[in-house]
């Protein structure tokens, strides 16, 4: 996919699991695979940020959104923000934003 993106063009890399192999370890490869490939902010962040151990800077971290499935959550609460709620009802979310340089 890096090969046939133009230059200036964005690549989005989502999972739909929690391990860091499948995520944060991709995205560490990709980057040192590719060193046209740069990290990018997201908006809207509603996410964690991504997760130590696949070599990243604390910065790339939190360039990435990871939800986590929470073990439970009060759906009849109303207080609680939406972005809490958000990040509560998933099986597990991971999404890394590239730009091609």
């Amino acid at each position: 996919a890096v090969r046939l993106l133009k230059r200036g063009g964005v690549l989005v890399y989502s999972t739909c699991t929690v391990t860091l192999a499948e995520n944060e370890e991709q995205v560490a490869w990709a980057l040192s695979t590719f060193p046209c490939l740069t990290l990018e902010p997201q908006e809207p962040h509603i996410g964690a940020e991504g997760m130590l151990g696949a070599g990243l800077s604390p910065e790339q971290l939190r360039l990435l959104q990871r939800f986590r499935p929470e073990l439970s959550w009060d759906q009849t609460e109303k207080k609680v923000p939406l972005i809490s709620r958000v990040d509560g009802d998933t099986i597990g979310f991971f999404i890394a934003k590239f730009l091609k340089n």
